[in-house]
């Protein structure tokens, strides 16, 4: 098994679930308004700057996190190309995991 790790702005949700379903990624957790702070700058979460990030976790066979990984890197691409070149507040992860129980 492996575990899918992806990072990225809150307001990339609705878009980024839709794509994994369509993929065959039906079982993930998420986590919003995460905050911190990385290459496309600092998410405070406050009145000021309310941006925040998301995490979406899935644990996945090694095929379709191959998969997943792939469909999530055209998308990154097509972001990059439509901001020109400048960096896109998405992050895509994997790692072995093991289930114990």
């Amino acid at each position: 098994m492996k575990t899918l790790i992806i990072v990225f702005r809150d307001s990339m949700l609705s878009e980024l679930e839709q794509l994994l379903n369509d993929n065959g990624v039906n079982a993930y957790t998420i986590l919003s308004h995460v905050m911190g702070k990385g290459v496309t700058g600092q998410m405070h979460g406050t009145f000021l700057q309310p941006e925040t990030n998301a995490i979406i976790f899935s644990v996945l066979s090694p095929d379709l996190a191959d998969k997943a990984v792939r469909v999530l890197q055209t998308f990154h691409a097509g972001r990059l190309k439509a901001k020109h070149g400048q960096p896109v507040p998405l992050k895509v992860f994997t790692f072995p995991c093991e289930e114990h129980v």
